[in-house]
């Protein structure tokens, strides 16, 4: 009987297939560069290995920078590796080999950080909405009538000192509090300044720190 196959013989695959192949050869880190990137820009903003994240612009730009490190350092360490081990193997297939490899398994090890880091990340965003909350019950008792109660910046200026800042609807002007989270509940008073945060200039800029 014959199995489908000629003389016992598999057949060989369509002419188009031969030439992906061919083309593929040596390509497969360039290939999955872009995905690379795209997975762990969104890992490094929603699924932070450390931080809390922040916007998927700036997870895109981090990964892009990380992965074309791994693309040189990897591929350069790696390919030269596999050569040792396999000369006759082409300096370009054992790069690109390394590299891809590379890319693979740096989104492996932010997926493995994101997920031990989640923990603190959930603690973070729940602390931050304590100091949200109660930064916007005093505004909802001193500030004017004009502020825009629901759009909140928080920064941090230490561990356990924040700053909430909400827009009174004049250009350069919002209603700040201070909050400090060492005390149950949080302590918190109204910050005379009025200059919003992401006006604060010099060293003592607080550094932005995501709401929930």
């Amino acid at each position: 009987m014959r199995d489908g196959r000629e003389g016992g013989r598999r057949e060989d695959p369509p002419l188009w297939v031969a030439r992906l192949r061919w083309r593929m050869r040596g390509s497969s880190a360039r290939v999955g560069f872009l995905p690379a990137v795209l997975v762990d820009g969104v890992l490094l903003a929603a699924w932070p290995f450390t931080g809390t994240g922040g916007p998927l612009l700036g997870g895109l730009l981090l990964a892009g920078f990380l992965n074309l490190l791994l693309v040189i350092v990897a591929g350069g360490l790696g390919g030269a590796a596999l050569r040792r081990r396999d000369p006759s193997l082409p300096r370009l297939v054992a790069r690109d080999r390394a590299a891809a490899s590379a890319l693979v398994a740096g989104a492996v090890a932010l997926a493995v950080g994101g997920a031990l880091h989640r923990p603190a990340v959930v603690d973070e965003r729940a602390r931050i909405a304590e100091v949200v909350e109660a930064a916007q019950d005093l505004a909802q008792r001193r500030a004017p009538d004009s502020i825009e109660r629901e759009r909140v910046d928080v920064r941090r200026y230490r561990d356990d000192v924040f700053r909430v800042c909400m827009p009174i609807g004049q250009p350069g002007r919002a209603w700040c509090a201070l909050v400090w989270t060492d005390a149950v509940p949080p302590r918190v008073r109204e910050d005379v300044d009025r200059t919003p945060n992401d006006r604060l200039g010099g060293l003592a800029t607080p550094r932005p720190v995501s709401t929930p």
